[in-house]
């Protein structure tokens, strides 16, 4: 426990530790950044993250409260973040303007979107797709059971829904094989997209209004575990 306790002294020695050490970490962070990925793509990634860490260690340095001997040294840290961390996002961002992408890397940039977009259509056409057909059994069966709040139409919105989505991921399976009319697909998903929240809305809205709590509870539980799945799905492939 004595490293703590040596870091905790070192720490409230002066009020420009903090700053000092984020901006240590900032240089760290963008070093590592520009050397993993030596492309254009990676100086504009160092120069993203030397830019966002100069602001937050501007404005860790504005919220110190200071004597008239701290405001100087203040200012004299101000000029080195901004002249070390500044001139390095400024040095990044110049390189990577003025050097023109290859084509392999427009080329991966390209499939890189698709697939993150693709990627970001199936989960929320999943998502609708499971919450939909759990909900419609649900109110079915108290469709069924004369319950109050749920009625016929509320069934009929989420089956509705539940055949959008379903559409919706067999859409983006057809275009993950297909390299033409992507712009098209993207705008058939977008559209469908927009054209089953609100349907998905309306469907449980006499849900919403008999229990927000259990509303907002089911789609929670059913965030974390698809949030789980694709975590565990995302792993097994980096083990393979």
């Amino acid at each position: 426990m004595w490293l703590f306790d040596v870091f905790a002294w070192l720490y409230n020695l002066t009020p420009f530790t903090g700053a000092l050490l984020l901006w240590f970490l900032v240089l760290v962070l963008t070093a590592c950044a520009t050397m993993k990925y030596p492309t254009r793509r990676g100086k504009l990634v160092g120069f993203g993250i030397s830019v966002v860490g100069a602001v937050f260690i501007l404005g860790y340095l504005e919220t110190l409260v200071l004597n008239a001997t701290g405001k100087e040294i203040k200012g004299v840290v101000i000029n080195l973040v901004v002249m070390s961390l500044g001139g390095l996002g400024s040095g990044l961002l110049a390189v990577a303007i003025s050097k023109r992408p290859s084509k392999a890397e427009i080329e991966q940039s390209l499939t890189s979107i698709r697939n993150w977009g693709l990627t970001v259509f199936e989960y929320l056409f999943v998502f609708i797709l499971v919450c939909s057909l759990v909900l419609a059994a649900i109110c079915l069966l108290l469709w069924l059971l004369d319950w109050p709040v749920v009625s016929g139409q509320e069934v009929t919105g989420l089956l509705l829904a539940f055949l959008g989505a379903a559409s919706g991921c067999a859409i983006v399976s057809y275009l993950r094989r297909l390299m033409k009319w992507e712009q098209l697909g993207v705008a058939v998903l977008f559209g469908l997209l927009l054209f089953l929240l609100p349907v998905y809305v309306q469907a449980i809205w006499g849900l919403v209004s008999w229990s927000l709590a259990a509303v907002l509870g089911f789609h929670g539980v059913a965030g974390i575990a698809m949030g789980w799945t694709v975590w565990r799905q995302r792993m097994e492939w980096r083990r393979s």
